[in-house]
């Protein structure tokens, strides 16, 4: 049976405090990477290198032929299988133990359940539930579903934005699957907040958070490990639509050495009023990332216990 979920609400007088959680600390000692993934699902006689002018969701389409989800289904007993590196456990843990009200992923693996439940994937199901916005656990695009991860003696709900490895027919691969989720947003916010405005602070109580849409338009959204490609168009559309927000918000801050290569990107999300921190670091390699990785650990919850 799945566990109950804690009920989730944001208050009008704290803004929650968010954290966006992608693959690049896995990356740091060979975890999955994208171009791996592509190497596995290639039905063509292109390479990974002759795809790359193109955005990262139609490489896969490409690649697989547009069979992305039989791909995903053939490769599923590899993908949920979960053995954390002890470095990215501890720094996981580090991360999940800060006051965060939830954490969002784009990654569809469990690395995130694994630091703090080694079987996770054995039980799931039991830790799989759903806000008050649908009867069920969604079977596509996930905007109300999540995992109820507990931590010490507290829950903390878990959102796969792009879907999740268990569940392959979650996954968001592809500009079709892509533009459909980000119509599914552009409904949910329509309904919830018409005319970019929350109705949290006009009326002066808590809020039900329905979806994982409210805690990134509302809250503080630490994003750490997520490069922001330009091609996440569902991301960059919503990080526009905090932007227009009437309702008190929060930031985003975009956890990111400096990189002469990415400086466009810098620029975009500053236009989007996005805070971009290096922390002074620039240009790593391979495992000096490390360095910057647990520094930013050590930042963000500075940060998010202030």
């Amino acid at each position: 049976m799945p566990m109950r979920p804690t009920p989730l609400t944001i208050s009008p007088h704290r803004r929650p405090k968010v954290l966006l959680l992608g693959n690049g600390m896995n990356r740091v000692f060979g975890g999955a990477s994208w171009s791996g993934l592509l190497e596995k699902i290639n039905r063509t006689d292109f390479t990974a290198d002759q795809v790359k002018g193109i955005p990262f969701p139609m490489q896969a389409v490409l690649l697989s032929k547009d069979h992305v989800d039989v791909s995903l289904h053939d490769l599923q007993r590899e993908l949920t299988h979960c053995e954390v590196h002890p470095w990215l456990s501890e720094q996981l843990q580090r991360l999940l133990a800060m006051p965060f009200d939830c954490i969002l992923t784009p990654n569809f693996t469990y690395e995130i359940q694994c630091a703090v439940m080694p079987d996770f994937v054995d039980h799931a199901p039991r830790y799989r539930t759903h806000t008050s916005a649908v009867p069920l656990a969604e079977k596509g695009f996930m905007l109300h579903t999540y995992y109820n991860l507990p931590v010490g003696e507290r829950t903390l709900p878990l959102f796969h934005i792009h879907g999740e490895a268990r569940l392959p027919d979650t996954v968001i691969l592809g500009h079709y699957y892509y533009g459909n989720l980000l119509f599914c947003c552009d409904e949910y916010l329509t309904r919830r907040a018409p005319a970019c405005r929350y109705p949290l602070w006009a009326g002066g109580g808590e809020m039900k958070a329905l979806s994982w849409l409210d805690y990134f338009i509302l809250g503080d959204v630490y994003s750490l490990g997520f490069g922001f490609d330009t091609s996440e168009m569902d991301l960059w559309w919503l990080l526009c639509r905090k932007k227009r927000e009437r309702a008190d918000h929060g930031e985003l801050y975009f956890f990111e050495p400096e990189r002469k290569s990415a400086l466009t990107k810098k620029a975009l999300l500053e236009a989007y009023q996005a805070r971009c921190v290096t922390l002074g670091v620039s240009e790593p390699e391979g495992k000096d990332y490390r360095n910057f990785y647990e520094m930013a650990v050590r930042e963000i919850g500075r940060r998010v216990q202030a």
